[in-house]
């Protein structure tokens, strides 16, 4: 017979032996990751560039993980359905989110009732590429330079319409931050994607547009449209003759959107350091970087998921001002 005391001791024992187990197992559960197919879940429509750089990056992410990467589709509402679905998964690494600057910078900003809350549900991971803009004006259109451009807005104020992909979108901040910088108003038209914009400054229904390279290059290089600047800081390699805003007068002017991974705020470090290194891994890939700097991207160095996280917090900063002195809200 055991007396209390001793059966006590060792149930108490017993329970430390289990707890000791399964902390053991979640220990090499955590670092056997992944030990399964990670869903990537990306906020736009299959065949876009944006698909494309998901999937090419998946591929890649697939021979360092030693896991399918599955793409998943899910596009709706700026980006904010994708969000919500990473930022409801569970916080195990294999629900990730393929996140833009519109996904962690700009929907805070400008949706009052946003659905999901990326400072506090989403962790940043790694950050993929950048894909600046073209300042581009029709092919016939007078204006051959920006400050063409500019000196005609400044002539004829608020004459002048400007097109982007919608409002709030980060082609339409573009132009509202060059009219800051240049002391000019025109008239802004937003549409429904790049394709109606190109139509409507080949048409001259609207005399300016900036929008994303990967989209305008090919119609530029073809003289369907003509570029007067890019709006990184330094040139595209695929457009060497194409000046920078900030060479054309504008030093501090400079926008870009950015691709990157987030998770779940929960998921264990290791897992975010293990993806991060496989997103440099597949950035440091010369036929990766090829491919998507002839599509107008820039691939830049890696980032620490830390630095990532200072990155975006940044990018949020330098927005805000603009986006609230300009009260621009969606619903």
């Amino acid at each position: 017979m055991f007396s209390r005391r001793t059966l006590l001791s060792r149930l108490t024992l017993s329970l430390a032996c289990l707890a000791l187990g399964a902390a053991a197992l979640s220990a090499r559960a955590q670092s056997a990751y992944p030990n399964k197919a990670v869903r990537l879940v990306v906020p736009y429509t299959a065949g876009g560039i944006t698909d494309v750089l998901a999937r090419a990056l998946a591929e890649r992410m697939r021979s360092h993980l030693g896991q399918p990467v599955i793409v998943e589709n899910r596009p709706g509402a700026n980006t904010a359905l994708a969000a919500k679905i990473v930022s409801s998964a569970d916080p195990d690494g294999y629900t990730v989110l393929f996140a833009t600057g519109a996904t962690a910078v700009l929907n805070p900003l400008l949706y009052p009732k946003l659905t999901y809350n990326p400072e506090k549900e989403l962790a940043p991971v790694a950050r993929i590429a950048l894909t600046p803009m073209l300042m581009v004006v029709g092919g016939k259109s007078p204006h051959r330079t920006l400050s063409d451009l500019i000196t005609a807005a400044r002539d004829t104020p608020a004459k002048l319409n400007y097109g982007s992909t919608g409002t709030g979108s980060s082609p339409h901040l573009a132009g509202e931050l060059l009219q800051q910088e240049a002391g000019i108003s025109m008239l802004h038209v937003p549409y429904n994607g790049s394709s109606p914009v190109h139509v409507a400054l080949m048409s001259g229904d609207i005399q300016f547009a900036a929008d994303p390279a990967g989209s305008a290059m090919a119609l530029a290089k073809s003289g369907k449209l003509h570029a007067v600047a890019v709006t990184s800081k330094v040139r595209l390699s695929a457009l060497p003759d194409v000046p920078t805003v900030a060479e054309s007068g504008y030093p501090n002017f400079e926008v870009t959107t950015w691709f990157g991974l987030m998770v779940p705020k929960k998921a264990p470090e290791s897992v975010v350091q293990r993806l991060n290194a496989a997103v440099a891994a597949s950035g440091a890939d010369p036929e990766f970087r090829k491919q998507f700097e002839a599509l107008g991207m820039v691939i830049p160095k890696p980032l620490s998921s830390t630095e990532f996280s200072t990155y975006i917090a940044h990018e949020r900063a330098a927005w805000e001002p603009l986006i609230r002195a300009k009260n621009i809200v969606l619903e």
